[in-house]
């Protein structure tokens, strides 16, 4: 839990356009991949990524991707089975980059260093070979890591699960 108070959930849908972005990021694609496929700007794309976060109630891009899933706003990846089983270390580091967390609030909450927490990140981004953060958090969900009952994110926000399934 965490010491702040939480927000509300977060309700606001996405629009078509910043579901096609968000979609694109889940991906791994980076943003200039993503502007030149779809022939809008790499400011276009920030931007629009900026009000998916503040539509959603999240901070960054992959907070944004893990929202997306929870919410049902994006369909959610097939699940695989993965090769290996994940120590609760990598599990810790999967579900702070999943919620927003910055590098050194997951350092303090981890009581390392922010390099070794910057470390831990990207040790796992090799490990199951994910382009970035928000694409690390779709292996997340393939691999069933992450799953919708991560619902407090770092901001303080508390997402809602939709009830139709």
């Amino acid at each position: 839990m965490s010491a702040s108070p939480t927000r509300p959930p977060a309700t606001l849908p996405l629009t078509p356009a910043q579901l096609r972005i968000a979609r694109k990021v889940a991906e791994g694609e980076c943003t200039d991949a993503i502007a030149s496929e779809l022939s809008i700007t790499v400011g276009t794309i920030n931007v629009q990524l900026k009000h998916c976060g503040q539509k959603l109630g999240v901070r960054g891009r992959s907070a944004v991707v893990h929202a997306c899933f929870v919410t049902g706003q994006l369909q959610r990846p097939e699940t695989t089975v993965s090769p290996e089983t994940f120590s609760e270390t990598e599990i810790e580091t999967w579900r702070m980059v999943a919620i927003g967390t910055t590098s050194q609030v997951f350092a303090d909450r981890a009581r390392v260093s922010r390099d070794s927490a910057v470390r831990r990140v990207r040790a796992l981004r090799e490990c199951v070979k994910a382009e970035n953060d928000p694409h690390l958090v779709t292996l997340g969900w393939s691999c069933e890591v992450l799953d919708e009952s991560l619902t407090e994110m770092a901001s303080g926000t508390v997402l809602r699960v939709p009830t139709h399934r």
